[in-house]
């Protein structure tokens, strides 16, 4: 970007567009090489392999799944470090696993794939485990991966930083809204609160009941004061309510948390 605007202050024309290609996407490269093959008036060979960090081997200790529907459930999959599952730098313990934080990523590489899919974590480092929420989507290649794991499956992964997706350090309210998967981070953010910082989620869900994630645990720290204040929208046919009208309610409170 830097290169692009310095270039253009100095009178010059691009070819195409600045395109970004986001977290190694190969629909991403391959659009834009199809772009400058046409630019360039000449058919351009792609030969897209991602380079990938080195990764580490987790074995699945425990899931939980959530809704009913056979191909459109979520799963709460829980995992630990496998040495005996590992390269032979892991399992000498050669080399440790990276410190994480919730909100930072963790990649998978599904079987018959070069690009990595990427999640949230619900849980850091001195928790002991790693923990993500997937949601399975029919015909998702990674998310389908990921859904049939079964507890003792191993895997290779590898976690990437994320420091901009967390709450500033301070004591300042923190206001936290999501829908669906996206809970998995803030349930990390709210169980790492210790300090009790006063926390207010606003989540989106389509049903109560066995479609509702982390109910049992979001209840239990609201009781611990971890979390100050859990507000729901359910978009179920009986319902039929949405975040942002649960926002637009809370508007003169949440003002104040701003302020």
């Amino acid at each position: 970007q830097k290169v692009h605007d310095a270039l253009s202050e100095k009178g010059m024309r691009p070819l195409l567009d600045i395109e970004r290609v986001d977290r190694q996407s190969e629909s991403a490269f391959r659009k834009w090489a199809g772009q400058l093959s046409t630019a360039l008036g000449t058919e351009l060979a792609v030969d897209y392999r991602p380079a990938l960090p080195r990764t580490f081997a987790f074995r699945l200790v425990d899931r939980k799944d959530y809704g009913v529907e056979p191909d459109a459930f979520t799963s709460v999959l829980r995992f630990v470090p496998d040495r005996k599952g590992g390269s032979l730098w892991q399992r000498l313990g050669g080399a440790r696993l990276p410190s994480f934080e919730p909100g930072d990523l963790i990649g998978f590489v599904p079987p018959g794939d070069a690009v990595a899919r990427f999640y949230s974590l619900a849980s850091a480092s001195n928790d002991g485990f790693v923990e993500i929420c997937v949601r399975r989507h029919p015909k998702g290649m990674c998310s389908g991966y990921l859904t049939s794991l079964v507890p003792g499956d191993v895997v290779e992964a590898f976690i990437r930083p994320n420091p901009s997706f967390r709450p500033a350090a301070g004591m300042a309210p923190v206001i936290l809204i999501g829908a669906g998967t996206g809970i998995g981070p803030f349930v990390g953010f709210i169980r790492h609160n210790a300090a009790e910082r006063p926390m207010h989620l606003y989540f989106g869900a389509r049903r109560s009941g066995d479609a509702f994630l982390y109910d049992k645990e979001l209840a239990q720290l609201v009781g611990k004061q971890q979390l100050t204040a859990l507000t729901t929208a359910l978009s179920s046919p009986s319902e039929k309510t949405y975040v942002q009208e649960r926002l637009l309610a809370d508007a003169p409170a949440l003002r104040n948390l701003v302020a």
